[in-house]
């Protein structure tokens, strides 16, 4: 792979489209570099601010991210913003750390370099080659700017630098692994006797006053939900959309628009063939000149363009294809370029024309001809493109005024009757939200319990659900939490007290069992006295499937017994107390497979790596003076 990119690194017509790249990453991201008055630092990392336009930034694709990853799956009330934004920050915090110590290293990336990675891409690719559409529509879903992707690459970069430098040093010998090998496959002799919780329950019987007691020393536990029922207005930009009427005559006006267009580009595309002479440290000026003549010489001798393309040109992606470049757009290859295929007729070959790549020679092999579509067949994409364009406008208008008269008003008519809105009224739902309708996305239960709407009776800020659909809602019923009636909480607290005093006895069994087996009894004695069935294991190892797994964790923790049994209690999901007879402990054999110790090793080595740059990170952060700032805002 490392090798392909290598190669189509040195067609020219790839340093051409990393050019305009570069330019378009330049004029599409210039914002981004401009400084902001009102844009305050949340956190500083050795003197460089991480400021609030960042962190919401930041956030904003953490939050993309986890919906791209769970798609349908994806529940909003799950997530919780101030977590979210603090373990964002965290990891910032941890990003300029390490950044900053790559360039105290030195270590660096090439622009060059950074734009032959993004022209490799595959997801910027289509049919093999990169379409800077797909690239500005991906960029632009990941929340960024081209600029900004550009500058996140070659940050990434050098982080996977660091990371590598530091994590790769590990590494574990073979004895260590034979020794780990011996352990991981250690087995065990075992025994147990499992102590049923099921009868001892059923002989206890909570009374009255125990239960009352419990009731009230618990009170806490049994009470209501606290629920809200919020009335709420919905801005949907479908709707706004179908308000929209497109006359004819506009409709028109836009077709005649695009017809121009079209006949404009497509008579202006030519098909072009190329022979690249290269100029540079392998070959002179002159040099160049001289091949390049004999190269015309050749083509007036009634030579085949194509075939002196493969034998000449030092551009191998278009000497294979004969030197066929396809179609070209005016303004991708400069001035002089454009000029000479302007002024040549299909089938007629320039002289040879001085570029930034070295001397080309060219040829038109043909002219675009431009298909007009009819008004017919147009119609219904103009009609939905220009009521796009006046929807979004739309849309960002009524949302500012949803938002500055809801701000100003003291309950939901009036920007309802603003707006032409319905009032719509939720089903209850608490502060996790609800399975389904308005309360499903958490932003919406966040502002209802928010102190302004439910203590205030405010109506709350805009809240954008999908870029479609904003809301404004206000809080019309509180249901405080209130204690839930003695009677029907009864059986669940019986139960409670049945499983705790049945714990309580079982443990005591289990200690008196065990005192008992280390003074010298029988573990088959006692099970016989108890009417208990004693089950056994041989050479046991550590994912045995018909032991359970709570009695295997415990085994494997138990002391090498020596010459004796060592004795414990491990406890089932059940309630089941078991005692455990470790007896003989027996090493595991270490594997004889090169390959598989080397495997095991690289596996090792990189969870130990992990750790190291973990440990890393954890002293630039000790050495480091960060000062975080949100809390204090």
């Amino acid at each position: 792979m490392l090798q392909s990119m290598r190669d189509k690194a040195k067609s020219w017509v790839t340093f051409v489209v990393v050019g305009i790249i570069a330019f378009m990453m330049a004029i599409t991201g210039l914002e981004t570099l401009a400084p902001n008055p009102n844009n305050p630092e949340v956190a500083s990392v050795n003197g460089k601010d991480i400021t609030r336009a960042e962190l919401a930034q930041a956030v904003d694709q953490q939050r993309r991210v986890l919906i791209q990853q769970m798609g349908g799956q994806f529940d909003p009330s799950m997530l919780d913003d101030q977590l979210l934004q603090s373990s964002v920050l965290e990891a910032l915090i941890d990003r300029q750390l390490l950044l900053q110590n790559a360039e105290d290293q030195k270590m660096d990336i090439s622009q060059s370099q950074i734009d032959k990675l993004i022209v490799s891409m595959p997801q910027f690719q289509q049919n093999g080659r990169f379409d800077a559409d797909r690239f500005q529509m991906m960029v632009r879903s990941y929340g960024m700017s081209p600029l900004q992707f550009r500058d996140a690459i070659r940050e990434e970069t050098l982080l996977l630098q660091l990371r590598s430098g530091v994590a790769n040093t590990e590494f574990v010998t073979v004895e260590e692994l034979k020794r780990l090998q011996s352990l991981e496959g250690q087995t065990r002799d075992l025994a147990w006797v499992v102590l049923p919780a099921d009868e001892v329950r059923k002989a206890i019987v909570p009374s009255d006053d125990e239960i009352k007691a419990y009731y009230d020393a618990n009170s806490n536990q049994f009470m209501t939900l606290e629920q809200v029922v919020v009335d709420y207005v919905v801005l949907n930009k479908n709707d706004i959309a179908k308000s929209i009427d497109v006359s004819a005559e506009d409709i028109k006006a836009e077709y005649q628009y695009r017809i121009e267009q079209l006949k404009q580009q497509s008579g202006n595309n030519a098909h072009v063939s190329v022979i690249l002479i290269q100029t540079g440290e392998d070959r002179s000026f002159d040099e160049a000149k001289a091949r390049a003549n004999e190269v015309v010489a050749k083509l007036e001798a009634g030579n085949s363009f194509s075939e002196l393309a493969r034998s000449y040109s030092d551009d191998p992606m278009t000497a294979e294809k004969g030197g066929d470049l396809g179609a070209v757009e005016p303004g991708f290859f400069g001035d002089e370029f454009d000029n000479t295929v302007a002024g040549l007729g299909v089938g007629e070959v320039s002289g040879p024309i001085e570029t930034d790549f070295g001397l080309q020679i060219l040829t038109v092999t043909s002219r675009d001809e431009v298909d007009v579509p009819s008004l017919n067949e147009m119609s219904a994409e103009i009609e939905t493109a220009l009521k796009q364009n006046e929807v979004d406008s739309l849309f960002l208008e009524q949302t500012r005024q949803l938002a500055d008269i809801s701000f100003e008003a003291s309950d939901l008519t009036q920007p309802a009757e603003q707006l032409g809105l319905n009032i719509m009224t939720s089903e209850p739902f608490g502060r996790n939200g609800a399975d389904s309708g308005i309360a499903s996305d958490g932003r919406v239960s966040a502002a209802a319990f928010s102190d302004d709407v439910l203590n205030l009776g405010a109506n709350s800020e805009l809240i954008e659900i999908t870029p479609e659909q904003a809301v404004v809602l206000r809080v019309k019923d509180h249901k405080k939490p209130e204690l839930i009636p003695l009677v029907d909480v009864k059986d669940a607290i019986a139960a409670t007290l049945k499983d705790s005093r049945a714990a309580e006895q079982l443990a005591a069994s289990s200690e008196e069992l065990i005192a008992k087996l280390q003074s010298g009894s029988s573990l088959k004695v006692l099970a016989d006295e108890q009417k208990l069935e004693v089950v056994e294991s041989l050479k046991t190892n550590r994912n045995k499937a018909d032991v359970p797994a709570q009695l295997l964790q415990k085994a494997f923790k138990m002391p090498h017994p020596g010459m004796s049994v060592s004795y414990d209690t491990a406890i089932l999901p059940n309630g089941d107390y078991a005692i455990v007879a470790l007896s003989a402990i027996y090493p595991g054999e270490a594997a004889a497979n090169p390959e598989q110790l080397k495997g095991l090793g690289q596996f090792i080595a990189a969870s130990n790596g992990r750790v190291m740059f973990d440990e890393y990170l954890a002293s630039l952060k000790e050495r480091g003076k960060v000062n975080i700032l949100l809390n204090n805002e």
